[in-house]
């Protein structure tokens, strides 16, 4: 587990060099936006880094952020641990989100997410063993007029689900041309306004294209 107190020293950075390139270039624009005395406020944006390029947060990564923004490691696992978006086990090629807020529990959320587990054979905070879908619960989608709503790799929402198109999009994930993996994720830089809106482009969650090397978790049940 991370230690409340900053370690002394330096963190080692948890990327290959590749990775290590694409988030320094990254890092330095996201720090950029604030004062050098402010640059802890880039926390979201460099964490939201360090995952696209692990697809996950674990520890090494989070106390390596924790260095550059001279934060307490501790403080970091606070903020990721908070957000819905940060990842703190490897995740699937496909990372569904089932809302679980008011709204969508009223049209059914509970529906949705038994009829993934179903049709997944996993449970929330397990992935399939071929590494292709993962499922997890999520806060407030911000889509209570459309509830019950989807979240799929962060990027991709689906409204009004039921179970018929939830077996649909699930279908659609496994099978559909336009689902190999990115090339390689890219830094998220805000004045480039880069954002994945389509699953047919989806977001890498590994090194050059690939599933994160730990993305087959071992069986839980």
């Amino acid at each position: 587990m991370i230690a409340l107190s900053r370690q002394p020293g330096e963190a080692p950075s948890p990327f290959d060099a590749e990775q290590q390139r694409r988030f320094e270039e990254g890092f330095q624009k996201a720090v950029a936006k604030y004062p050098p005395e402010r640059r802890r406020s880039a926390l979201l944006a460099v964490l939201h880094l360090a995952q696209d390029e692990l697809g996950w947060l674990p520890e090494p990564a989070m106390i390596y952020v924790a260095h550059l923004l001279d934060v307490p490691p501790v403080r970091v696992r606070e903020v990721a641990t908070f957000y819905t978006m940060y990842r703190l086990h490897p995740v699937g090629r496909h990372h569904i989100g089932v809302c679980n807020s008011v709204s969508c529990w009223a049209m059914g959320s509970e529906n949705i997410l038994r009829h993934c587990e179903e049709r997944l054979g996993i449970r929330p905070g397990e992935a399939t063993k071929d590494g292709q879908f993962s499922l997890e619960e999520v806060a407030c989608l911000a889509s209570c007029g459309t509830a019950p709503a989807v979240l799929v790799n962060n990027f991709t929402y689906v409204e009004n689900v039921t179970p018929d198109s939830m077996d649909a999009l699930i279908v659609r994930l496994r099978t559909e041309p336009g689902q190999k993996m990115a090339p390689g994720p890219h830094p998220r830089h805000l004045e480039d306004k880069h954002a994945i809106e389509k699953q047919s482009d989806p977001q890498a969650t590994g090194t050059v294209g690939q599933a994160a090397a730990t993305a087959i978790p071992t069986d839980r049940r």
